[in-house]
């Protein structure tokens, strides 16, 4: 939560330190990744002593959670969705029976189920944006850093949003050479295997390469005892930085991805088709009617729900310091090929089943000048983003078991879309304890959807039987954002600060079963107006940090993954704005170190939202209708007052020891746990019953033995320790309903060498 309590390190307990052959010295953070620790810093072979708990960003005007490279290793961050187990606030969740996923802070987040629309809390990787979700699959591995910051942005890079953003650092070339393995094996056969490779190709010239392998894992099955959920991934990263001079920078990245898991697939937890139900939430089904396969020309003999996936990027980043100045220049290109089977009804019914072809690529151009002299009162940064998306998208969709309508359909569509931010950012230290800080920015968005159209199949001979084009439709945003604040310095040890922001979003489209043309009518851009005060303390000679935050937010025309009702396919996941609704809540953080070698860490978050103003169509009730009469038709329910079904509580902490073994080694203890409240589901506003998640709490531990000066370690543990089930997100197809579940208990080993 705020520096995050997961940073630190017990007092006494060794910490890393760069020797100094290590690393090349001008070689810097980017400002806008809070990362506490460089990959430099983490393959060190020297090891030294500090007291106390770390302080970063004790002196900065935010709420960030900020999670190192040793944190994500400890918690078993693997996937995305583990982040939240170690962030307040924060949600991640798999949009129903895809990879994509749908990011939301303090209540701020678009379920983006269609996946063509820009996200509420934008992920970065090394500063370059993703805006499509699914693009940060595999991207979890060699990260030095990652940095949650709730809140507007845009203000001192990318793109505006409304609710944050999730920044990712990735391992940075080294002058020295440096090499790492680790292998992690658990439960259900899941396999991690991680690597790198670093050094100097010449004395201005270094490189890095990194990959990772992550099999199995899959710890759902069907009633037949098939087992389901493996992951096959592959990834590899590569980095070239040539140190032109002493000011003069040009680093050079590329990735690649490859994805062949079986599809993200829920439990069906209710329908009115009869189909059994089983009690075992790790069951799930699944269906695939051969002459559907045929069609698409995909293997008929595989019926499991899968993944067919590849992302591939590159980018190029120039920095020059100047006397005055510090330029940036950042140029990127970002491509994915979607191939995706799913069964959305997570039934043997193969009614339900769609195939997923998207192909799409981001270009983005950032330049960027900023002040480079932290020792003076007046601190400026100034710069423009510019990206360009383009989409085409092909939903095909089977729904032959669904009386009355097309057997087979396909919505295809093309979406091109270009923003432009330009923002300032200034502070000003006006009195010696007294600084005031100020941003504005002006984005202007245009995406336009294209020649969206419905073809009909006959499912038996593949043949066209009638076919809509429902045109081009525009969104056009054209918005200022801005900032104010103020931060003052108590004492040394204590600072507090207050902020007001305006955010604001584009709207979007929805294109998904398009039946007709008012499904493709764009929703409109969000507002927030945001107040936050908080302070951020260190006592009793840096042995206790306590950090805390208070905020509320003020949200006008709120993008909702609502219901929209499309017979004779019935009540199906549409995009409407609730024009007036508020969050409010808090957060804090703590880390104690009370005596050598034991480091207590606690994170609190709280957070509650309410609409205002909001009337939409009432899901469940539209659906009881047509149970009763076989007719659909509209139930509309205003829902002023309503909550919005946030997890109102969310807590992390961890106890962890270490204690010298021998002489050349040490042991590591670690027992920590996660909290979550229990969350409605969108679309169900309103609902209780099955449409709400329940609470969960897991416990989770570790216990590392290594060898510092030898480069080695060997580590068991075990997560969700009391084997809890609970469930991730859930989602509807008409009068199906059907949850995510979330990991069993795993049981596993890791090892890791680094030279």
């Amino acid at each position: 939560m705020m520096t995050s309590s997961s940073f630190a390190m017990a007092a006494g307990v060794p910490h890393v330190r760069v020797a100094k052959h290590a690393g090349t010295s001008k070689a810097k953070t980017p400002h806008h990744v809070s990362s506490p620790l460089s990959s430099r810093q983490e393959e060190s072979v020297q090891v030294s002593v500090r007291r106390g708990v770390q302080g970063v960003n004790q002196h900065k005007a935010d709420s960030s959670t900020v999670l190192t490279r040793q944190v994500l290793t400890e918690r078993n961050v693997r996937v995305m969705t583990d982040i939240v187990r170690v962030a307040p606030n924060l949600t991640i969740q798999p949009s129903f029976g895809s990879s994509a996923l749908n990011f939301a802070l303090r209540g701020i987040g678009l379920m983006d189920f269609t996946q063509n629309n820009t996200p509420s809390v934008m992920p970065y990787m090394d500063g370059v944006a993703y805006p499509l979700s699914i693009m940060t699959s595999g991207m979890l591995f060699d990260i030095d850093g990652v940095s949650v910051s709730p809140g507007p942005a845009g203000f001192t890079h990318g793109q505006a949003t409304t609710g944050g953003e999730m920044e990712f650092r990735s391992g940075d070339p080294t002058q020295q050479f440096h090499a790492g393995i680790t292998e992690d094996i658990a439960s259900y056969g899941r396999n991690r295997v991680e690597g790198y490779l670093s050094g100097p190709l010449s004395r201005s010239v270094s490189y890095r390469i990194a990959g990772q392998s992550l099999t199995g894992g899959g710890f759902q099955h069907n009633s037949q005892g098939q087992g389901y959920g493996n992951a096959n991934l592959g990834a590899l990263r590569g980095k070239l930085r040539w140190q032109i001079d002493e000011t003069t920078r040009l680093d050079f990245g590329g990735h690649w991805t490859t994805d062949q898991s079986e599809t993200s697939s829920g439990h069906n937890m209710y329908n009115s088709y009869g189909v059994p139900i089983s009690s075992d939430l790790m069951q799930t089904e699944w269906g695939l009617d051969p002459r559907f396969a045929k069609i698409l020309g995909i293997n008929g003999k595989n019926t499991k729900p899968r993944e067919d996936n590849m992302f591939w990027g590159a980018n190029v980043r120039f920095t020059k310091d100047f006397s005055w100045a510090k330029l940036t220049a950042l140029s990127a290109y970002e491509s994915l090929e979607e191939h995706e089977l799913t069964n959305q009804t997570n039934s043997v019914a193969s009614y339900g089943n769609m195939f997923r072809n998207n192909q799409s690529n981001v270009f983005s151009q950032e330049v960027k000048l900023e002040s480079n002299r932290p020792q003076d009162k007046f601190q400026w940064q100034v710069g423009m983003y510019y990206s360009r998306t383009s989409i085409s998208q092909n939903f095909w969709y089977d729904s032959h078991d669904r009386p009355n309508t097309t057997p087979l359909n396909k919505t295809s569509y093309t979406q091109g879309q270009q923003n432009f931010n330009q923002y300032v950012q200034l502070s000003y230290q006006i009195l010696p304890k007294l600084k005031l800080i100020g941003a504005i920015n002006h984005e202007s968005d245009d995406r336009r959807i294209m020649n969206v159209t419905s073809t009909n199949y006959n499912l038996n001979t593949g043949a066209v039987t009638g076919s809509t084009n429902f045109g081009n439709a525009g969104a056009l945003t054209n918005q200022f954002a801005g900032r104010v604040g103020a931060q003052y310095q108590f004492k040394p040890n204590l600072m507090g600060y207050v902020m007001f922001s305006r955010g604001f979003k584009p709207g979007g489209f929805s294109a998904n079963i398009t039946q007709s043309a008012t499904q493709i009518k764009p929703f409109k851009p969000e507002q927030v107006l945001t107040y936050e005060g908080g302070f951020k303390s260190m006592f009793f000679d840096r042995r206790l940090r306590f950090n805390a935050a208070g905020f509320y937010y003020d949200y006008r025309d709120q993008q909702v993954l609502g219901t929209i009702l499309v017979p004779p396919y019935g009540a199906l996941g549409g995009y409407v704005n609730a024009p007036r609704s508020y969050v409010y809540g808090a957060e804090f953080d703590m880390q104690v170190t009370p005596f050598r070698g034991l480091n207590l860490t606690q994170n609190f978050g709280y957070q509650h939202g309410v609409y205002s103003r909001f009337s939409s169509l009432n899901r469940q009730a539209t659906t009881n209708q047509f149970n009763a009469t076989g007719i659909w038709s509209p139930v509309n329910t205003t829902y002023d007052g309503y909550s919005m079904g946030l997890a109102n509580l969310t807590l992390s902490g961890a106890a962890t020891y270490t204690w010298n073994v021998f002489h050349d080694y040490k042991m590591t203890f670690d027992a920590d746990y996660n909290y979550r409240g229990a969350q409605t589901q969108p679309q169900h506003i309103g609902d209780g019953g099955i449409y709400r998640a329940p609470a969960y709490f897991l416990v989770n531990s570790f216990l590392e033995f290594s060898a510092p000066t030898q480069h080695w370690s060997v580590a068991v543990y075990g997560q969700n320790l009391a084997d809890r089930r609970y469930w991730l997100s859930g989602g509807t197809q008409a009068t199906f309903y059907g949850v995510m579940p979330g990991l069993p208990r795993f049981v596993g080993a890791r090892m890791n060498f680094t030279y």
